[in-house]
């Protein structure tokens, strides 16, 4: 049976929504389901919304007739890629790949301003967001754990991020993980210029901002040769309890 792919959509993307933005990427899999984010991703702090994913991921391999702790390849988009590399961090013998989509990996400053619109309020009533926010606790946290899995994570990112500013805040500077960017070519010339202390491993040549991510065609084929090389390697008995044998 190919490996199950959980895809965690992003801040308030539920319902109608959320299945729009990502029909594009559950069709490719027979064995692809969506998680959205408990309360849209905002009034939950992030450790406890971990927990709803975590009862989501299997709840949703229980569904596919799976064990609840079968091997899985995460696609996670914007904070739902960040919950993602949480996820697959607490549960490394269970997560064979990650790839990320449109993290937020430096913190979002657009969840920073939003979290202080709510400042007055008697409580943060918007903790998710405060957890996005640059040099959080909970990323910091992340930053820290993530060399655990680094050879297990393929990132994604935009030079039209909209909600990153600026755009390398969602580059994964650490040992292992591979960085494609999204760029124009003249933008992806730039980029290697401007930021050589951030290598890339891959371009994907085109103009696609953060929402039109996970719908455009050449996104989707970076997602799908990834899972389709993590379910072959599998196939071959290269892994070993969520390791690489």
């Amino acid at each position: 049976m190919p490996v199950a792919v959980p895809i965690v959509a992003g801040t308030a993307i539920r319902g109608v929504a959320a299945t729009l933005m990502m029909r594009r990427v559950l069709e490719r899999h027979p064995n692809a389901f969506l998680i959205t984010l408990a309360n849209f991703g905002v009034t939950l702090p992030m450790h406890k919304s971990q927990e709803h994913l975590t009862r989501d991921i299997r709840s949703g391999l229980e569904k596919q007739g799976r064990d609840p702790d079968s091997p899985v390849v995460l696609v996670g988009h914007s904070q739902g890629a960040i919950a993602s590399l949480r996820y697959a961090v607490d549960h490394p013998h269970q997560v064979l790949h990650v790839v990320s989509v449109g993290a937020p990996w430096l913190g979002s400053a657009s969840a920073r301003r939003v979290s202080r619109l709510f400042r007055w309020t008697p409580r943060d009533i918007t903790p998710a967001l405060s957890d996005m926010a640059e040099g959080s606790p909970f990323l910091e946290q992340l930053h820290d754990d993530l060399n655990v899995i680094g050879d297990r994570v393929t990132n994604i990112y935009s030079t039209h991020e909209l909600f990153i500013s600026p755009y390398t805040a969602a580059h994964i500077d650490v040992p292992g993980v591979s960085n494609y960017l999204i760029a124009t070519e003249a933008e992806y010339k730039r980029h290697l210029v401007a930021y050589p202390e951030l290598p890339l491993d891959g371009h994907i040549e085109g103009r696609i901002t953060h929402i039109g991510e996970m719908s455009a065609p050449e996104v989707r084929a970076v997602i799908w040769a990834k899972v389709e090389e993590i379910t072959d390697a599998v196939r071959r008995g290269d892994f070993d309890q969520g390791k690489p044998a």
